[in-house]
C-alpha cells in the first residue's frame, strides 16, 4: 500500500526515475528497490523492477 506522506530523497527519486525508463533502466541501489516496492510505487515481475500506477503519479508530480 502506498504511504501518501511519505518522502523520497533525491537519490530515491532519482531511482524512481531510472525504474519508469523501463528496459533502459540502470542499476539502482537493492535498498531503493527495496523502499520503492514497500512503499508500493514499485513492483517486481520476473525479476525486472516496474512502476506500479502510483509510482507513474509519483514520477509525475516530479517531487
Amino acid at each position: 500500500m502506498t504511504d501518501g506522506t511519505a518522502t523520497l530523497d533525491a537519490d530515491e527519486f532519482a531511482s524512481l526515475a531510472e525504474v519508469g525508463k523501463g528496459k533502459a533502466q540502470r542499476e539502482i541501489p537493492q535498498v531503493h528497490g527495496e523502499r520503492l516496492t514497500g512503499l508500493g510505487y514499485a513492483i517486481r515481475r520476473l525479476g525486472e523492477l516496474e512502476l506500479t500506477s502510483s509510482g507513474v503519479r509519483r514520477l509525475a508530480t516530479g517531487a
